[in-house]
């Protein structure tokens, strides 16, 4: 059973019940939460609302819903090579590749790091989401480099938790085109949905929510930098938009940058990396405690071989 009740902050303001509560209440879908609003088991103020109700200031939401009952979808376990970075009975992070879906959604419903997992951990197959066995957060498909996932479902409601809460520090490694003005920097930018094209973010959105990104620069060279990024919020594609709001967008990231790779001058650079479809963006480490014993856990990813070699251009 989920009880929960939390007064509304700025942040949320004019934002659909329904959506908000989506992604508060990983990973419940959507369907789900307009379902237990149509019930009545979510109130705004002690009163039954409309899933599409906008959510106001101080507004009090009270939720007490049980747990609906999800048919267990088999997924048919793929054998693909993972590199394992830590694990425990409780949890197992690998190095994600890039290019490869994190679990099933729209548009990929095979091959995907869920399905891999449980070739080699069937046992999480009952593991929170029957379609994304162990996941606690995720990666967009181009970007490589930790993923944690969880083996108990102890461990999975505490992770789900502590990401929820923004308590695991999460900080990338990003390649990026030009010099940055400054050797550390913040970008303070709201995000939301680009209006001309949904499938995008963008910091001129209608209606968006506060995003804030941290960078360092850790080296530069021939075309661009090298940087160290920490986000002190979660939003989607929230580091690639930044960036690219800056003119300094993630090479290879050529949703947010339309001639990215024209940019590189060294032809033979150029054509390795378009070949290999490289991608500039890649989860280097996570700090947080560990959901069983609560001691301080470090884990990192090794930078991908192809980036070592564009450190030398």
């Amino acid at each position: 059973m989920i009880h929960e009740s939390f007064v509304v902050g700025s942040s949320e303001s004019g934002i659909r019940i329904d959506r908000h509560l989506s992604e508060r209440l990983t990973p419940h879908s959507r369907n789900t939460i307009q379902k237990w609003i149509e019930e009545g088991h979510i109130k705004v103020n002690g009163k039954v609302v409309k899933p599409g109700y906008k959510l106001k200031l101080t507004d009090r939401i009270e939720i007490h819903a049980g747990e609906p009952e999800v048919p267990r979808t088999v997924l048919e376990p793929w054998d693909y090579p993972l590199e394992i970075l830590y694990e425990d009975d409780e949890i197992l992070a690998i190095n994600k590749p890039a290019h490869v879906t994190v679990h099933p959604g729209a548009g990929r419903s095979s091959h995907t790091i869920a399905h891999a997992l449980l070739c080699i951990r069937p046992e999480m197959a009952t593991v929170g989401h029957p379609l994304r066995p162990g996941i606690v957060h995720r990666l967009d498909k181009e970007t490589s480099g930790v993923l944690l996932t969880a083996k108990t479902h102890s461990a999975y409601r505490t992770l789900t938790t502590l990401f929820k809460e923004r308590s695991i520090e999460k900080r990338y490694r990003a390649m990026v085109f030009g010099k940055m003005p400054a050797c550390a920097g913040k970008i303070e930018k709201p995000l939301g949905r680009d209006p001309q094209d949904r499938k995008k973010i963008s910091v001129r959105a209608r209606r968006s929510r506060p995003a804030i990104t941290l960078y360092h620069v850790l080296k530069e060279y021939a075309f661009g930098t090298l940087l160290d990024v920490r986000i002190l919020t979660g939003r989607t594609h929230q580091i690639r938009v930044h960036l690219s709001s800056e003119n300094h967008p993630v090479v290879g990231d050529t949703k947010y940058s339309g001639a990215n790779w024209a940019r590189i001058q060294d032809a033979s650079l150029r054509t390795k990396l378009k070949a290999s479809a490289f991608f500039g963006l890649h989860a280097y480490s996570l700090d947080f405690e560990h959901p069983n014993t609560g001691h301080p856990l470090h884990l990192e990813a090794p930078l991908p071989e192809l980036w070592n070699f564009m450190q030398n251009k």
